[in-house]
């Protein structure tokens, strides 16, 4: 169950022991009725003392045809998928209104690495000395990345976002992506719509070099209520594949492709 006293009716949760982040606010998108992610959310945060803000609005009963037909047009989409994608486009324009410079997003599954705080913030300090207009994914555990990202010796690698569980993106961008979507159809989920929209605005994106984010529903802290092909297997079948997935595609590649550069780097040496 999930204390009153922590979620009120505006959606704002405050932490007993604040964590100062690099940010002027933190959402955690969710569902008025998962009251389950929402117990998660509220003690994973309160956990790194990170003060935060729900944000319930867009779910899919409040969800009428004249805004679907506005924003989605006729895009063959689940009206979970829609949902998603318009909470993220209020957690960009509650930015803009309110004037916050630097905001992190978060889904109500994430999972945040036990030294989060401290790495975020070092991120940050790396995000001061780029332009203006930028996001920072923060996932990525099991995903997929070409060769020369375990070669990159920069903070910030230029990479496009895999997922939503959690990004940290600038008021500049916001701005970008709302006018974006104010006059363009908003024709994927959320995770598409980042990759498509941000090359279109001029908003460059980049991952760390180490994940500080997960999702639960791919850990199998949670089913999945959107990825159709997770819906198809047991909890069990999705924690296995997770695991192997950030072995195979993250440590063993890094080591793989980095004994095979040294290698390389003595072939070019010569004798």
């Amino acid at each position: 169950m999930v204390r009153d006293d922590l979620v009120c009716q505006t959606g704002r949760c405050m932490s007993d022991h604040p964590q100062r982040l690099a940010v002027d606010a933190v959402y955690v998108l969710t569902v008025k009725t998962f009251r389950e992610r929402i117990a998660h959310a509220t003690r994973e945060l309160g956990r790194h003392g990170i003060p935060f803000e729900f944000i319930f609005d867009f779910d899919v009963p409040d969800l009428d045809a004249s805004l679907l037909a506005r924003r989605f047009c006729n895009t063959p989409m689940p009206r979970p998928a829609m949902s998603l994608a318009l909470k993220h486009l209020h957690a960009w324009r509650l930015a803009c209104e309110r004037g916050q410079s630097r905001i992190l997003v978060l889904e109500d599954d994430a999972l945040l690495h036990r030294q989060f705080a401290s790495r975020f913030n070092r991120a940050m300090q790396a995000a001061d000395l780029i332009m203006p207009g930028w996001l920072i994914y923060l996932g990525g555990a099991d995903a997929k990345v070409p060769e020369s990202f375990f070669l990159e010796r920069k903070s910030l690698i230029p990479q496009p976002i895999a997922t939503t569980e959690g990004y940290v993106t600038d008021i500049v961008a916001c701005r970008r992506r709302v006018d974006w979507c104010d006059v363009n159809i908003m024709d994927g989920p959320a995770d598409y719509l980042l990759q498509k929209i941000d090359p279109a605005i001029g908003v460059p994106q980049y991952w760390l070099a180490e994940f500080i984010v997960e999702q639960g529903s791919v850990t199998g802290l949670f089913d999945s209520v959107l990825d159709s092909h997770r819906m198809k297997h047991s909890r069990l079948v999705n924690i296995a594949r997770n695991r192997w997935n950030k072995l195979q595609r993250r440590k063993l590649r890094r080591i793989w492709v980095r004994a095979k550069n040294v290698a390389r780097q003595h072939q070019w040496a010569g004798p």
